[in-house]
């Protein structure tokens, strides 16, 4: 069996581990996925899934819950998404001790992470999702570069008539908020549909705008939007490159992930592209 550590509130770090698995060919029936994320209900029939409370991830019961785990199922593989020592420092003592093989799934994290956590574990592979991964930190035997490809979802259903601005960001209902004020700044009398995981409630958005609860963004929602507004998370943002012409960029602030960094690279590749 093959143990993955995806550790994150949001969608994003769902998405993008499933993503990751169907293009390597791994067979659900084989992999174990630990999550603290309550989306669980995201993930496609035939995944193991082992979903566990935030705090659990900082208890004294994890780490003989981790044993117990490998243990049980013969766990040969250990893989790591993002956090190398895990998002508290949980997975040292388990990674020291595990004798197989060990995978981590790597893209931007803020220096204050390897400030928290100094000693980084050794890794038999490391695939490197993105630019701007600081491979200074890290501790790797064999290192592959992955061009990231999100998977854009079949139609949506409902119908929506242009012309509209669409929001993409799953959460939290603040930051949600936020954008949905940034779009209006710039609308004239296009109609506001948004994409997200949490709740929002009528009273905060006018009556002709639409809220598509825990709705993947489809292809041709994506083209006919006369703008999109969204953070810089990892999988929104690479998903929205093709759309820089009329994307509205608003990187948030969080505790490890760096989308201000993410942000600054890409544009500054694109303006380098760009300088003739």
């Amino acid at each position: 069996m093959i143990l993955i550590y995806a550790y994150g509130s949001g969608l994003g770090h769902l998405k993008r581990v499933i993503s990751f698995l169907k293009r390597q060919k791994y067979n659900p029936e084989n992999c174990i996925l630990l999550t603290n994320a309550k989306f669980s209900d995201f993930w496609e029939l035939g995944w193991n899934i082992m979903q566990k409370e935030d705090l659990f991830f900082s208890s004294e019961e994890f780490l003989s819950f981790i044993e117990n785990v490998i243990s049980e199922n013969n766990v040969h593989t250990f893989m790591v998404d993002v956090f190398p020592t895990g998002f508290y420092g949980e997975l040292s003592t388990s990674l020291i001790h595990f004798q197989g093989e060990k995978i981590l799934l790597s893209r931007i994290l803020s220096n204050c992470y390897f400030e928290k956590n100094p000693n980084i574990l050794y890794f038999d592979q490391i695939f490197v999702m993105e630019e701007g991964v600081n491979l200074s930190q890290l501790h790797y035997g064999r290192i592959r570069y992955l061009d990231y490809q999100e998977n854009i979802s079949e139609e949506i259903s409902i119908t929506i008539e242009p012309s509209y601005f669409l929001i993409i960001h799953s959460q939290p209902l603040s930051e949600v908020l936020h954008l949905y004020r940034l779009a209006k700044m710039y609308r004239t009398n296009q109609k506001v549909v948004i994409l997200t995981a949490t709740v929002i409630s009528q009273e905060n958005i006018k009556p002709k705008d639409l809220v598509l609860y825990q709705q993947k963004p489809s292809q041709s929602l994506l083209d006919k939007a006369e703008k999109i507004f969204s953070g810089a998370g990892f999988n929104t943002f690479h998903m929205l490159i093709p759309y820089h012409k009329k994307w509205i960029c608003n990187p948030f602030p969080r505790t490890f992930d760096d989308q201000f960094l993410r942000k600054d690279i890409y544009y500054k590749k694109v303006k380098y592209l760009h300088k003739d």
